[in-house]
């Protein structure tokens, strides 16, 4: 796994959940960023751990707002 520090930061425009034909059992993300469209595919279990994990770091973290 690459070192974090070591991976650009590009902030997100967007997202797209999208059907990946040749396998029902996963499915596609596409991110949209200043750097260009960026597609991965995930299992259910994967897209579970995710969901809870942006879940709960959102609940965690302060609103621009109350910035």
């Amino acid at each position: 796994m690459s070192n974090p520090k070591e991976v650009p930061a590009l902030p997100l425009k967007g997202y797209s959940l999208l059907d990946f034909q040749p396998d029902p059992t996963v499915v596609g993300i596409s991110f949209d960023t200043e750097a260009g469209v960026f597609m991965f595919v995930a299992t259910k279990e994967i897209l579970d751990m995710l969901g809870q994990a942006f879940i709960h770091k959102a609940a965690s973290m302060p609103s621009r707002e109350q910035s």
